[in-house]
């Protein structure tokens, strides 16, 4: 099998072919290493055997070969760990290092009956599907096509099994799972495109380089004075010296510049990586003395102005307002946003000595808790970067029919009650909160609790609470500021003094709470909605509160397949953008209550009897006499108030003879006539 090289000359590709067995063994002599990292013009394609005809790129011969791609690794160690995981895969074929040190590309082969576009697409997300699962990490996503390519790159040590299995595919269309990116992707590297058309970790490396081959050509002449040795020394700390003036003018973030630096072999040949680091800061201090005027600045000033840049430049921060806890990245390629733990902020204040920042704890601890960083709002940062809604298809209608009841307006219900939790999370509406519950009944293990923990995505569970105590008034305040959504499971076994409260909580749109250790009351936003589940046909207590609760049974919850959050989180987005209607009206709340007449705890034997058994009036005349025995276990069943203790069975003989029930005795003892309704 062979692949294609492409070499880019002059703004023209041109293409070469050489068997895979060859490819690999140029990867480890170093045939494609840059080491001025400016040549970046050799690519290598998997997919097919290209030429040119007639001036016109053209694949001769499809290989059924998938390249798969992670990027933004942290380092090279990280790349390498990657790479010992991808290789205890049955499936992979070659997997070798990222021309960068960042990233790596995996090579998978595949089976089909025809291969084409379509087998192409199956397996690229199938595979990309097992691999994102196996690394535990999100994959690239590119649109997969035979022209793929991936930089031809040097690694001494790639990984290549010709035994490796191929994994079997349909030439025909079908549906496959959906890929979504972790959190991460949402709002860590939300940064303005610095050069059209390109990411900014691509932008960011051609600046870089740009500026690279300015500090080369500059000292070029340089490199052939003198013994060898010593003007190779002289040649490659002067580039590093132009490279870290022109990255700064360039306005490159310096510890991010520092990193991909240190990689060069033109550069780490002539200074170490402190010394890397070391003219990189006194070129980027050049930036502070004319920026800051510190002449007739107060040593405490200077000192808050020094902290503030060293912070801007190395950490970018911002404040989780549902944790309540501050969050950090590290400016460069590969770091997501982690809490600031104690641990944390000792290492930030120690990399701020060692960087010349005369800066204690308390000082960074200062800046830190002030409002100085930038409040992030999790839920409505999801929303704003979800993929536009055709219009078209209801997919909250499609989660609500996963619920199999005979309610005939559950899906209208619970479409409403999903557009203001999402109304919730933004703030839509400043003065109410989301005061309506699904309560879902059912028997036990009929997916109940699975259903409500599914509403959320994966990325988003560790805003989802099904652990919440009620007696706690301070844990449930800081609960609705918390959480996005809170699950009441098991709501039968909340009190009958516990369900007024949570009437009252449900209406209110922010909560004010001294928090635990805290000095005064605090007013803060809530975010949460409420959904709940019981076992219990009965559930409600308070027959004033009963439009609260959106109550449904069901049977069976189908909790199989995939839920397609992007694309239901759209959708209701996109309606509430467009002014649907997220409240219930007064003939909505009055229709509710007369639905949950059905679920409203009765605490008189009369009640019981009277929804349970016809009346004596209605009871037919060849209707069978039921013992005392059988009438009591089955209001047991119904009615979780009826328990059954000494003296049941007389007390409810004398209620059911008061009612006019015709009654005898037999060797059971006494028996009624009464019917089902």
């Amino acid at each position: 099998m062979k692949v294609t090289i492409i070499n880019h000359v002059r703004d023209e590709k041109r293409y070469s072919r050489i068997e895979l067995n060859e490819f690999i063994n140029q990867l480890c002599d170093g045939t494609y290493r840059q080491h001025y990292i400016r040549d970046f013009k050799k690519e290598v394609c998997f997919g097919a055997e290209w030429t040119k005809t007639g001036g016109e790129p053209k694949a001769n011969i499809l290989n059924p070969l998938v390249l798969l791609s992670l990027e933004n690794l942290r380092d090279l160690a990280t790349a390498e760990e990657y790479k010992h995981l991808a290789t205890q895969l049955p499936y992979t074929l070659l997997c070798f290092l990222g021309h960068d040190g960042h990233s790596l590309h995996i090579v998978c082969p595949y089976s089909t009956n025809n291969n084409g576009d379509v087998a192409l697409l199956n397996a690229y997300r199938k595979l990309h599907y097992i691999y994102s699962s196996q690394l535990c990490t999100p994959l690239s996503e590119r649109e997969p096509s035979f022209a793929i390519s991936a930089k031809a790159s040097y690694d001494p040590k790639p990984y290549f099994n010709p035994d490796a299995i191929a994994i079997t595919v349909s030439s025909e269309p079908k549906e496959s799972p959906e890929f979504r990116s972790l959190q991460e992707d949402i709002s860590d590297y939300n940064y303005p495109e610095e050069i059209p058309g390109m990411s900014v970790r691509d932008s960011r490396m051609r600046r870089f380089h740009d500026c690279l081959d300015a500090a080369i050509e500059a000292h070029v002449d340089e490199k052939d004075d003198g013994e060898h040795q010593s003007s190779e020394h002289l040649f490659a700390v002067a580039v590093l010296e132009q490279l870290a003036e022109g990255c700064r003018q360039m306005g490159l973030p310096q510890a991010w510049c520092v990193r991909v630096a240190s990689y060069i072999p033109l550069i780490t040949y002539g200074a170490s990586l402190d010394t890397i680091k070391s003219v990189f800061k006194s070129a980027y201090l050049k930036e502070t003395l004319k920026t800051i005027p510190m002449k007739f600045t107060r040593p405490s000033a200077l000192l808050a102005y020094k902290t503030e840049a060293y912070m801007k430049e190395h950490y970018t921060l911002r404040l989780n307002v549902m944790t309540g806890t501050p969050e950090y990245r590290m400016n460069a390629v590969g770091y997501g946003f982690q809490p600031l733990d104690k641990a944390a902020r000792n290492t930030m204040a120690i990399n701020a000595l060692k960087a010349g920042v005369d800066s204690w704890d308390k000082d960074l601890s200062r800046y830190i808790d002030s409002n100085l960083i930038p409040r992030y709002y999790p839920m409505e940062d999801y929303l704003r970067h979800l993929p536009r809604w055709d219009g078209k298809y209801d997919y909250v209608g499609e989660l609500a029919r996963r619920v199999k009841t005979d309610n005939p307006y559950w899906e209208e219900d619970f479409h409403k009650w999903m557009l203001s939790m999402v109304a919730q999370w933004t703030g839509k509406d400043r003065q109410y909160g989301n005061a309506i519950v699904p309560l879902l009944i059912g028997p036990q293990g009929s997916g109940k609790t699975t259903f409500c923990r599914r509403l959320l995505p994966g990325y988003l569970q560790m805003y989802y609470n099904d652990r919440l105590s009620m007696k706690n008034d301070n844990d449930i305040f800081i609960a609705m500021s918390s959480y996005a959504l809170i699950n009441i499971d098991e709501f039968d076994a909340m009190s009958k003094s516990q369900q007024p409260i949570l009437k009252y909580l449900l209406s209110k749109y922010d909560v004010k709470f001294r928090p635990p250790y805290g000095k005064t009351m605090e007013q803060r936003q809530r975010f949460a909605s409420f959904i709940a589940t019981t076992n219990s046909r009965r559930p409600l207590v308070d027959p004033t509160g009963s439009r609260r609760f959106i109550c449904v049974y069901a049977d069976e919850i189908d909790n199989g397949g995939i839920i397609y959050y992007d694309k239901l989180y759209g959708q209701l987005y996109a309606e509430l953008q467009q002014g649907r209607r997220y409240w219930f009206e007064d003939e909505e709340n009055a229709r509710i209550i007369q639905q949950n007449e059905q679920f409203q705890q009765v605490s008189s034997y009369e009640q019981m009897i009277a929804l349970t058994y016809l009346s004596p009036e209605n009871t037919s005349e060849d209707a069978d006499f039921v013992s005392l025995q059988l009438i009591m276990k089955q209001l047991e069943k119904l009615f979780p108030t009826f328990t059954i203790k000494k003296g049941t069975d007389v007390e409810l003989g004398k209620r059911l003879t008061k009612m006019g029930y015709e009654h005898k005795r037999n060797n059971k003892g006494s028996v009624f006539k009464i019917e089902g309704i």
